[in-house]
């Protein structure tokens, strides 16, 4: 690849062409509405046992959670994309091929896969602990105590891994890099596993703190996309850190005050 191996986030933005970049608004904005329109059927699902849900249930369950991640991940998700995209046009470090869109779309398909189930086993994990809902007695600390958790690992070296193989698609690439469309699958998910290391506190804030309230979607959907494209990404991070601790002192306040 050479020359012609991709730098970082906000570098690749830049060659973000309008046709892409408005079928990715279209994408993002369907998920969101999608959201917001299954999100009584979503918690209505929630609400049934996990023992006596049936396979359609589930199915239906897993198809929504993945919805959800599109809306909330695929912004971040795009310099990615659209770097393995013009990597398919490369011959001997030249782009002399017309872009492999099967392979890309190879490329996505379980990154999502794999975020949504993430998703429904954090939820369902969840839900058999009684953690998801109202929280009373020593549980009220709880959302305080994910949102400190959350706001503490930023700091750490497995958050630094991580963010850097989803903000730097050159890291990545150097490193993982496989041809055809079975690596185009094979790197979709070891690119999934990288986020997940990064983000997966984020969703557990969600879950458990926000209750799944569209509000926390958004606020949680940009900091992601804040942290994975902005140029000073280590900074982003440091103010999202001290954005969850402040937010988790509050509520571990309130919490201490209503008990």
């Amino acid at each position: 690849m050479g020359k012609a191996t991709p730098g970082n986030g906000p570098q690749i933005l830049h060659r973000l062409s309008i046709p892409v970049g408005v079928l990715v608004a279209t994408v993002v904005a369907i998920a969101w509405y999608v959201t917001w329109a299954s999100m009584d059927l979503t918690m209505s699902v929630m609400m049934v046992p996990t023992d006596a849900a049936d396979v359609m249930t589930l199915a239906a369950f897993f198809a929504l959670i993945v919805v959800m991640m599109v809306a909330m991940m695929l912004p971040a998700a795009v310099p990615m994309i659209v770097a393995y995209r013009g990597l398919t046009r490369l011959e001997a470090g030249r782009p002399t091929k017309p872009s492999d869109d099967l392979g890309t779309a190879l490329f996505i398909v379980p990154y999502f896969l794999v975020w949504g189930a993430f998703g429904v086993l954090a939820l369902v994990s969840l839900m058999a602990l009684g953690v998801i809902g109202p929280l009373e007695g020593a549980l009220a600390f709880l959302p305080a105590a994910v949102l400190v958790a959350a706001g503490a690992y930023q700091f750490t070296r497995a958050k630094e891994v991580c963010l850097t193989n989803c903000q730097s698609p050159m890291s990545f690439v150097m490193g993982h890099w496989r041809s055809g469309r079975l690596g185009a699958f094979r790197m979709g998910l070891r690119h999934s596993v990288y986020c997940i290391g990064c983000c997966w506190l984020f969703m557990l804030v969600l879950f458990i703190a926000g209750s799944m309230s569209l509000l926390w979607m958004g606020a949680l959907s940009v900091a992601i996309f804040a942290e994975k494209v902005s140029p000073r990404s280590a900074l982003a991070s440091r103010a999202i850190s001290v954005a969850l601790l402040v937010v988790g002192a509050i509520l571990a306040i309130q919490a201490f005050v209503s008990g």
